[in-house]
């Protein structure tokens, strides 16, 4: 239906519509950056660096782990069966960082171990890729030489630095 013996300036409308658009855009997003992307205790602003601090140690226990590895695996297969359920928890608590609601001054360090997780996932497939060709050398070196664990290492130390931990 029509608005019989009303006109609306072309000019108008299209402003109010924009408004209209950019309003909603600005309500989502303050939405969205308010409920902190639920970490299942209730969200809240700002975080609690002792949540980031706690998965990092849990992140720094897995390290520990993925680098034993050339050192207890005895074959391919055995790396294997070791591998995979290490790069699943590299996985969980990739996304555990993720959804953690951290302080402002923290965030660029939670980005960053996300990312650094996300990246030490894609090295441990490659990892799995030469066990499959059975090649347990050049995967116990390639494990060895992983720089991701290190920038992990040092993504840890600075985000207990940066809440006060040891």
């Amino acid at each position: 239906m029509s608005a019989q013996g009303f006109t609306v300036p072309r000019k108008l409308l299209t402003r109010a519509g924009l408004g209209a658009v950019l309003a909603g855009a600005l309500l989502a997003l303050l939405l969205a950056a308010g409920c902190g992307g639920g970490g299942g205790d209730g969200g809240g602003g700002g975080g609690d660096s002792a949540d980031l601090e706690a998965t990092a140690q849990q992140v720094a226990t897995l390290l520990d782990q993925i680098e034993a590895l050339p050192t207890t695996a005895t074959s391919a297969e055995d790396f294997t069966a070791k591998l995979a359920p290490l790069r699943e928890q590299v996985q969980t608590l990739q996304e555990q960082v993720e959804q953690t609601d951290a302080p402002d001054e923290l965030s660029s360090q939670r980005d960053q171990l996300a990312n650094r997780l996300r990246a030490l996932r894609t090295q441990l497939g490659r990892i799995e890729g030469l066990l499959a060709a059975g090649d347990l050398e050049t995967a116990k070196t390639a494990t060895e030489g992983l720089i991701s664990l290190q920038q992990l290492r040092a993504t840890i130390g600075a985000i207990e630095a940066a809440s006060g931990g040891g």
